[in-house]
């Protein structure tokens, strides 16, 4: 008779939870910049490889929810979404809760300068999606000064109405609502 044979140790999920949760603790009791991957994960109790497993670096904890998002976004145009639907199915998806805690609390941990070099590679990231979106949803050229600044605005929009939402603080809305507000600031002619 075979015996079933049981996992040891944390599960893969929760490890990543508890990862995440102990960057948290750690950045704002030392700052982002006096915390290392060690610390982590050593208040998470998991090893380094358990660490790279679910992330790259140590900025890549600063950018879990917006990563998680832009993969989602990717999953809409993927699946035949129009641009402005995508982005709105998105935004609608997000629940207040995930308000993130590193950009709202960046002043106490410190992740102000990292958040503008490692949020870099994020807009980049969406503003490509929007212009392949883009493309594939008009007849225009995919390296038209038209279809780039249509994708950058959009790309642009979406960045304004994130931070806006991250600052409203406890009279905050919905991400979604601010996106509207902000989606309407730029009239995008074709």
């Amino acid at each position: 008779m075979m015996r079933e044979r049981r996992s040891v140790g944390r599960p893969r999920a929760s490890s990543r939870d508890t990862i995440e949760e102990a960057a948290a603790e750690l950045f704002l009791e030392q700052s982002y910049a006096g915390t290392t991957i060690d610390d982590i994960t050593q208040r998470a109790g998991v090893s380094r490889a358990t660490y790279f497993n679910y992330f790259d670096s140590k900025s890549d904890l600063l950018w879990i929810d917006a990563d998680q998002a832009i993969e989602r976004f990717s999953e809409c145009v993927g699946a035949g979404f129009k641009v402005l639907d995508a982005i709105a199915t998105v935004a609608s998806e997000v629940g207040s809760e995930r308000v993130p805690l590193v950009v709202a609390q960046s002043d106490v941990m410190g992740t102000g300068d990292e958040l503008v070099a490692s949020g870099f590679v994020r807009v980049a990231r969406v503003t490509t999606l929007i212009r392949a979106a883009l493309v594939a949803e008009s007849s225009e050229e995919p390296g038209s000064l038209s279809l780039h600044v249509r994708a950058n605005c959009l790309s642009g929009a979406i960045i304004a109405a994130w931070g806006a939402w991250i600052a409203g603080g406890v009279s905050r809305r919905s991400l979604a609502e601010y996106l509207n507000d902000a989606l309407a600031l730029v009239k995008l002619e074709q």
